[in-house]
């Protein structure tokens, strides 16, 4: 199995009978994903290319065994959903949705923590464990099964560093897109825990960029005994200095948070940075060469 996400999961929708909540049903379940109920307050007994919808998130996981939350509400909704999701007992929740309050964030967060559930959010395009499911909107021809994990703070970034690798027959264990906010529901620090663990995962493609501190994780475990080669690739170069790009995470607020401190910082620990978009294959394909040479030695 891989990390958090394969076919064996029971997913439900919340919003599916919003515009976003009809698209996954469709996409997501011709990728593969097991969607067994959807759940929209006034639209129980209702339809949707199948797939049962109930009034609440309790219902639809006793009807159904949905252990699984896709969530498509507005941001000012998105609390009150993920925590119904999780109380309910669902292990992985995934809420896409940018602009979430960053109180709204905290608590989400800490009730994910108290439950001992995988929260993934805000601001995400989700997870996906190429040829067996997905959870979001991540264009599926960008992705091919294989033995890198990859994390990325960026979905767009996400989707491009992706295809490259695919383009050059190197696939993916499991993507995961850890947000462009400031309080993530899963951490860089959390993510490369579960690739550590996973033994369908060789080696660790991390994608970031500039502002906050995630990458002093990626660093701190790169150097961990025993870790899995690490290859990296920070955006924001020529971002210019003070102002916000993109991102909310993305606002340098000391010199450490710069592109060239935050490659310097993961060179120095032994991680394979690529120069550019350009050079992520030869990274990655760096990586799983040290992989091997440590597996051979061993």
């Amino acid at each position: 199995m891989s990390i958090l996400l394969d076919r064996s999961n029971r997913v439900l929708v919340q919003g599916i009978t919003g515009q976003m909540g009809q698209f996954f049903v469709g996409d997501a379940g011709a990728y593969g994903t097991q969607i067994v109920a959807g759940v929209s307050p006034g639209r129980s007994g209702a339809d949707i290319a199948g797939v049962p919808v109930f009034g609440s998130v309790a219902a639809a996981v006793v009807a159904t065994r949905a252990d699984t939350a896709m969530v498509f509400v507005p941001p000012p909704s998105v609390r009150g959903a993920v925590i119904e999701a999780i109380e309910a007992g669902c292990r992985l929740v995934v809420a896409t949705a940018d602009e979430v309050p960053v109180r709204d964030a905290i608590a989400i967060r800490a009730v994910a923590l108290a439950h001992g559930a995988a929260y993934i959010g805000p601001n995400t395009p989700g997870i996906i464990s190429p040829g067996k499911a997905k959870m979001g909107f991540m264009p599926s021809f960008c992705y091919r099964e294989g033995r890198v994990g990859v994390i990325s703070r960026s979905g767009s970034l996400s989707y491009e560093g992706c295809k490259r690798i695919t383009l050059a027959g190197v696939g993916q264990s499991t993507v995961v897109g850890i947000g462009g906010d400031p309080v993530k529901g899963t951490t860089a620090a959390q993510a490369l825990d579960l690739f550590h663990a996973d033994p369908e995962t060789d080696a660790v493609l991390y994608l970031g960029e500039i502002g906050g501190s995630e990458e002093l994780s990626v660093a701190e475990y790169a150097q961990r005994a025993g870790a899995k080669p690490v290859a990296a690739l920070i955006v924001g170069q020529t971002a210019p200095p003070g102002k916000k790009m993109g991102h909310a995470a993305a606002l340098i607020g000391s010199q450490a948070e710069g592109h060239a401190a935050k490659v310097a910082l993961l060179r120095d620990a032994g991680v394979h940075v690529a120069d550019g978009l350009g050079g992520i294959v030869a990274a990655v394909q760096a990586a799983l060469a040290r992989g091997r040479a440590a597996i051979e030695h061993a």
